[in-house]
């Protein structure tokens, strides 16, 4: 894919950026690569042939009915990993409002049934063969190339648990104001890097988020009672966010990257450059002298297209091997979304 941007400088200073950018990215990686003996890439090969091409072909057509799946699979997939694990819990139900689920940063999160849809074919396909953590895992990388993001294999082999805690979606799922420490702490609990936090914010370049989300930065952001807004936003996009989400509206939704909200591209890093990011976490990147400086390489460097789609292929095989259950443990659920009481 063509970068977005457009290097203007000589050949000599080009080559040093590059020396740079590789050095900065060599520090920001302390713990990238990681192994999982039992996940591998084509693990269903002979179990059930063709999978992802059907799993694929599934979710094509529903992204064509609705533009707006894409990132909420792709955000499903998140709050399933750090939720308890890679392992579909956070699909499973409570009566008693005690799943993964019910916990109030997953009130908004979305894709249950379009994930069903997908379990059901692949059932009646392979019965009792492909998870429902497999399925997410897929989905998610099907959602990011479809919005023009990076193809990129997904490893399989993973299994479902069948206890899903209200607790530990309240526990394990960052914060959307939390800072670089804070954020940085929440991913290493997870055994991801400071880059697979850096790299992985910016999922954040499609979808929405609602006016609870960020409107603690519009109103009284000072804490003294008054409207003061977070002074790091810009105040042309202040007063546009304030237009939509007026003090106590729940129910309104704002795109994260305002530029390019169904398209997976370098949008949410300009924005944080621009002082237009919508969240405070994705702001607080530019408070760090490392993140910030990655902010910097996707905005002014020729290539920083295919690094970032690089580095997020590379993020996304490490956040999706999480907590995985293989082998033995687990199960293989003939529906996803099953009650556990």
């Amino acid at each position: 894919m063509a970068s977005l941007f457009r290097s203007s400088s000589s050949s000599s200073r080009s080559w040093l950026v590059l020396v740079l950018a590789t050095l900065m990215m060599m520090l920001m990686s302390s713990s990238t690569t990681r192994t999982s003996a039992q996940l591998q890439y084509d693990y269903y090969n002979t179990t059930c042939p063709g999978v992802e091409d059907l799993v694929r072909t599934e979710l094509l057509a529903l992204f064509a009915a609705d533009v707006t799946l894409p990132p909420g699979l792709l955000r499903l997939h998140f709050h399933d990993c750090f939720g308890a694990g890679c392992d579909a819990t956070l699909l499973l139900k409570s009566r008693n409002g005690t799943a993964q689920r019910d916990a109030d940063p997953n009130s908004t999160v979305r894709g249950y049934e379009a994930i069903e849809a997908v379990k059901a074919k692949v059932e009646a396909a392979c019965p009792l063969v492909v998870s429902c953590a497999d399925i997410l895992a897929m989905a998610a990388r099907d959602a990011v190339n479809y919005t023009q993001g990076p193809a990129y294999a997904v490893e399989t082999g993973r299994r479902d648990g069948n206890v899903s805690r209200k607790e530990d979606a309240l526990r394990f799922l960052p914060p959307a104001d939390g800072n670089v420490t804070v954020l940085t702490q929440y991913f290493a609990a997870q055994n991801l890097s400071y880059k697979d936090m850096v790299v992985l914010s910016a999922a954040h370049t499609i979808g929405v988020a609602h006016c609870p989300s960020f409107s603690p930065r519009l109103y009284n952001y000072s804490g003294a009672g008054d409207q003061q807004q977070d002074p790091s936003l810009d105040a042309a996009y202040a007063s546009n966010l304030t237009a939509v989400c007026a003090p106590g509206n729940v129910a309104s939704v704002q795109p994260l990257d305002a530029a390019t909200p169904n398209t997976f591209d370098l949008g949410y890093y300009q924005s944080v450059a621009e002082h237009r990011a919508l969240l405070a976490s994705d702001a607080a990147l530019l408070d760090d002298s490392l993140s910030g400086a990655y902010v910097n390489l996707m905005t002014t460097n020729a290539s920083s297209v295919d690094i970032f789609f690089a580095d997020f292929a590379v993020s996304m095989i490490n956040m999706g091997r999480i907590g995985v259950r293989t082998g033995t443990q687990g199960e293989i659920r003939a529906t996803c979304q099953v009650y556990v009481d």
